[in-house]
């Protein structure tokens, strides 16, 4: 048989004691001290506690016992419940002699053992024990446990044995409540014990579970402690945060155990509202009912109890002051009427505008306190249809560059009723061009919006677009009765039938020109003349007030280049004797050869003299061509087209020259130079 190497300590210390014994039997003297052998952790046996130091014998072998589980009665079993149970080997060297202090590392499936990694030492007798739960106390299936231990890196490790894991049969004791009459939204404590229904003993780590037919708990799941303590709050609002009222079942089950579940009750006094609030966070602006809106709308209270939402609480909604034609609750009821909060506390309230328009202010009252009340807020009728006399629009700019595709405008269309209030979000306006490019519609916010006009082929020859707007509204009339409606007696101001967009100008519909065309096939009534920001087509109306509402206007198409009608090349020279007096030099500048158009919005003219004492300034016309020019009558005002500069101090040979610059973007500069003779 081999045996291991001794360390080279264990070397030195036999070599020292045999010189010593050496030195004794030859009469040398002293007394020497050997060093003690260093503990290894681990008793072996014949080191120290056999017999008093007897010869040291390594060891060659480590054998453990199989594993033997003992439940808490400390009978040797395979079944773990809940309540544990206790693993036990011995680790032995060859001879049969225990181990102490040896690692043992216990493993299996289902289960959690007393240490974090499952690991103990032996004790003088070599036996290692640790403590074994479930890891689910409903889990009943079939597992192994192993263990394994190395001494001096000799690895022994046991068979594998076989356990089952076994729910205990569970019952539930001592429940109470702290109080088991509640006010609607009050607390309470349960508690209880979970008990070894087999052992009749209380018994720790037992989920409990709590269930109500109203309400909440600060934990829906507890773990019993502390010889089976279990305690939890219940709370009478449920998950939504609505109160609870009545007899309200709880229901406490222990997870493993299901058939011990038991309840117990809690009685919740009723509900008592204590508050009610207006709970509609925006302003409400209803459409009349003649507006083509929404012929309703609604608003919100909130019932409270002890701060939270109050359900079934009875209040009376009643009207402080409104317009004369206006109702709530029901269609055409102007009488206080009673509504029921629902689950949420809430008080709907619907709203139906009539044609008058006004502010709205409802009173919600609690039936329970009549001195609790509320009000609603910036509530109102005030907006109408869009009415022919209420429809404009506006330009950025009305005279566009033709040099170049993408000068663009905008076009901004303002709708407002009859009583000058902006006509309701969302109301479409459309768009038709003769030329270019325009956006097809949009949608009116607070009664106005915007779209845009870019140039782009086609052109029209006469470098002038027709653009027409059209919205469905109202036509003006006067409300003889006063009644904001239109009844029987009121006048049609301008009745309006079909409409084109007159791209000659001319105020007539000409088919035979492909003129855009909207119909609507009325008749029996005598239609308003046509005229170019109105056309109608004759013949074509109703007396009826619906209409289709029509709005149009034009832009210039201009050149970069401008075109003067009465720019002299050359003037006179001032007269000597009387050099200083101006003379003036009258001229138009158009943007086209057709002379109706000026140049291009925001082109700039200016005017220099060069030699001399020469000197000469514009005294009259737009020296900036402003952002709208009148285009009416088929043509461009003769105000915007029209200049006069002066110039004095000028000899034989002087020279004035006029400069245009044309903005982007066709950004171009054109100079004319005129010579004094």
């Amino acid at each position: 048989m081999s045996y291991p190497s001794l360390p080279t300590s264990k070397l030195f210390q036999l070599t020292f004691l045999t010189c010593a014994l050496a030195l004794a039997g030859c009469g040398g003297g002293g007394t020497d001290t050997i060093a003690p052998e260093p503990d290894l952790g681990v008793t072996q046996p014949g080191t120290g506690g056999d017999n008093g130091g007897g010869p040291v014998t390594p060891i060659s072998e480590v054998n453990i016992t199989p594993i033997t589980l003992i439940d808490t009665n400390g009978n040797i079993t395979r079944v773990i419940t809940s309540t544990g149970a206790s693993a036990k080997v011995t680790v032995t060297d060859s001879t049969g002699k225990p181990i102490s202090s040896a690692l043992v590392t216990f493993s299996g499936e289902g289960v959690n053992f007393g240490t974090r990694n499952g690991a103990v030492l032996t004790n003088e007798m070599g036996e290692a024990n640790i403590s074994v739960k479930p890891t689910d106390s409903t889990d009943t299936s079939s597992y192994q446990l192993t263990a394994t231990t190395s001494v001096n890196n000799i690895t022994a490790t046991t068979p594998a044995y076989n356990f089952t894991l076994q729910s205990i049969n569970v019952v539930l004791t001592d429940i109470a409540l702290s109080s088991s009459n509640l006010e609607s939204g009050g607390s309470t404590n349960i508690t209880l014990k979970t008990k070894d229904a087999t052992n009749d003993v209380f018994q720790n780590d037992i989920a409990v579970e709590f269930n109500t037919s109203c309400g909440t708990f600060d934990s829906n799941s507890l773990t019993s402690s502390n010889q089976g303590d279990v305690t939890a709050t219940y709370k009478a609002i449920d998950s939504n945060g609505n109160l609870c009222e009545g007899a309200q079942t709880i229901t406490i089950t222990p997870t493993n155990t299901p058939t011990s579940r038991q309840t117990v009750t809690v009685n919740i006094a009723g509900v008592e509202a204590s508050s009610i609030v207006y709970t509609t966070t925006e302003p409400v602006q209803l459409g009349a009912s003649n507006s083509g809106s929404s012929s309703s709308g609604q608003i919100e209270f909130t019932v409270y109890a002890n701060g939270r939402p109050a359900a079934n609480q009875r209040v009376r909604i009643s009207q402080v002051f409104a317009p004369t034609d206006f109702s709530f609750v029901t269609l055409n009821n102007q009488l206080p009427s009673t509504v029921t909060s629902d689950s949420q506390g809430k008080v709907v309230v619907n709203l139906y505008p009539g044609a008058l328009p006004g502010p709205v202010e409802i009173k919600a009252t609690l039936l329970s306190n009549t001195n609790i009340s509320a009000l609603s807020k910036n509530v109102s009728v005030a907006t109408g249809r869009a009415t022919q006399n209420g429809f404009s629009i506006s330009l950025s700019k009305n005279v566009l560059a033709v040099g170049v595709d993408g000068d663009i405008a905008t076009i901004t269309a303002r709708l407002v009723d009859r009583v000058g209030n902006p006509v309701p979000n969302g109301t479409v306006v459309s768009f038709v061009s003769e030329g270019g490019r325009v956006t097809p519609n949009c949608a009116t916010t607070n009664g106005t919006c915007n779209v845009e006009f870019s140039t782009q082929n086609p052109t029209p020859v006469d470098d002038r677009v027709s653009v027409i707007a059209y919205v469905e509204g109202d036509k003006s009339y006067t409300d003889v009765d006063g009644d904001n409606r239109f009844t029987t007696g009121d006048i049609l101001t301008r009745n309006i039938g079909d409409f084109f967009r007159d791209d000659n100008e001319n105020n007539q519909y000409d088919s035979n020109l492909g003129e855009f065309v909207y119909r609507k096939g009325a008749s029996g009534a005598i239609c308003a003349p046509s005229f170019f920001n109105q056309p109608n087509i004759l013949g074509t109306c109703n007396n009826d007030l619906a209409a289709i509402l029509r709005y149009q206007f034009v832009f210039g198409l201009a050149s970069d280049v401008p075109v003067f009608e009465g720019l002299p090349n050359t003037v006179a020279a001032n007269p000597a004797i009387d050099l200083d007096t101006p003379i003036a030099v009258r001229f138009k500048m158009f943007g086209n050869s057709a002379q109706t158009v000026s140049m291009p919005s925001g082109t700039t003219i200016s005017v220099a003299a060069e030699g001399g004492s020469c000197k000469a300034e514009f005294t009259s016309g737009k020296t900036t061509v402003p952002n709208l020019v009148n285009l009416s009558n088929g043509s461009v005002s003769s105000s915007d087209v029209s200049y006069v500069f002066t110039y004095a101090g000028c000899q034989r040979n002087d020279k004035i020259k006029v400069v245009v610059n044309s903005p982007a973007p066709d950004a171009t500069t054109t100079t004319r130079t005129i010579l004094v003779q």
